[in-house]
């Protein structure tokens, strides 16, 4: 098991998503409004539309994509084998690329300078953009429960599965 290049693949992946998704969240927050604390998705004048929604699921499926082919074909460039290596390979990008949503997104973009860019429109003020809201209401339970228990077991099995399966 090589833990070097498993992190080094996942500062790639997360520069990769984090980039895309600071990039288009900056350009229109709607696009990633389910993705805010619910309180604020209630709190805003303008529920998210239909074309809103469409527009984000394509978002997401081709930045995660890029992610997931990213990692399959790094681990496919390497002499790993084995599901249970491939799974923690596969675990550490993700985990990785996670902890930097939290820190980039969470932590720096929508707590830093750029925080009246990324405020649904008809929700300023709202008491869920302070730092200890946002943490307590959205990213300790995303990052730190949802994702390394539940998404990132799941990711790293598939992705073990598809490596296993196509290059061994």
């Amino acid at each position: 098991m090589d833990v070097t290049r498993a992190v080094l693949d996942g500062i790639a992946m997360a520069a990769i998503f984090n980039g895309a998704v600071a990039a288009l969240v900056l350009i229109n927050p709607r696009y990633f409004f389910d993705s805010y604390p619910k309180a604020i998705q209630k709190a805003a004048p303008l529920q998210m539309t239909k074309k809103e929604k469409n527009i984000n699921l394509i978002i997401t499926i081709i930045i995660c994509g890029i992610c997931f082919i990213y990692s399959i074909v790094s681990l496919l460039l390497t002499d790993i084998s084995g599901f249970w290596n491939l799974f923690w390979i596969a675990y550490i990008q993700w985990s990785i690329l996670n902890l930097g949503d939290f820190f980039l997104l969470d932590c720096l973009l929508f707590q830093g300078k750029y925080k009246d860019k990324i405020v649904i429109p008809g929700t300023e003020g709202h008491p869920d953009y302070e730092l200890s809201n946002w943490m307590k209401h959205l990213a300790i339970m995303e990052h730190f429960v949802l994702a390394p228990f539940l998404i990132l077991p799941f990711v790293a099995v598939a992705q073990a599965l598809i490596v296993g399966l196509l290059g061994r």
